[in-house]
């Protein structure tokens, strides 16, 4: 018999680096903290860099939690304890088994390989525990950034959707849609796995290119 979804509780994800830890309200001064910087919102709709606006959207993405609509984490480094970013499942379908999912780092940890370890926990939970069939990714078709690592990831773009997104300012924007799907995941995990190991090895971060992806919503 398949896992229902959304699984409820959800637990803590971790590998050797990084901790996906489930969010709670004491985390929410340092992802405000760490949000403050606006490189970090460049593409998304909205800019969480007020600390006012970003503490109304943690508690909505609780909230969300709490009913069984969303599992957000915090991206821990346990060696350090240190949190570096924030990440979600989301837009769970349970009756076609997929899920969305994004998530943001401070540049601090940009270059870093965190973003792939992270990225390889939350699909192996998605696909070898939960039992999925496709993980989707959305990110601003101006967002290279964040198209180049989904690229990098694994992930096969499928197309723009117009006007997918109204932002605050009235204004609609449109949507590039990634995926990973099931039959995509044993090559996908391998080249994942084959990149951290990269970044186990000594030498500027930077000179591997590594790269973030920024969840949109």
């Amino acid at each position: 018999m398949l896992p229902p979804l959304p699984p409820n509780p959800y637990t803590s994800l971790r590998s050797e680096r990084v901790l996906l830890e489930p969010l709670k309200e004491e985390h929410f001064p340092t992802l405000i903290a760490l949000g403050s910087d606006p490189r970090i919102w460049e593409h998304f709709p909205e800019s969480r860099a007020d600390a006012a606006h970003h503490w109304a959207y943690l508690e909505k993405i609780s909230a969300a939690r709490e009913a069984c609509a969303q599992h957000p984490y915090v991206i821990l480094l346990p060696e350090s304890g240190r949190i570096a970013g924030f990440t979600r499942l989301h837009n769970w379908n349970a009756d076609c088994r997929r899920v969305e999912t994004g998530s943001w780092l401070h540049p601090d940890f940009w270059r870093s390989g965190i973003n792939v370890e992270s990225k390889w926990l939350l699909l192996r939970y998605c696909f070898e525990d939960l039992r999925l069939v496709r993980v989707q990714f959305r990110t601003s078709p101006q967002n290279q950034r964040s198209r180049q690592a989904l690229a990098k990831l694994g992930a096969t773009f499928e197309g723009i959707l117009r006007n997918d997104r109204i932002l605050p300012n009235g204004r609609c924007r449109d949507t590039a849609l990634y995926s990973i799907i099931v039959e995509e995941w044993p090559q996908v995990q391998e080249h994942l796995l084959s990149r951290m190991r990269r970044y186990e090895q000594p030498g500027p971060a930077a000179a591997r290119g590594e790269v973030v992806v920024a969840d949109v919503w």
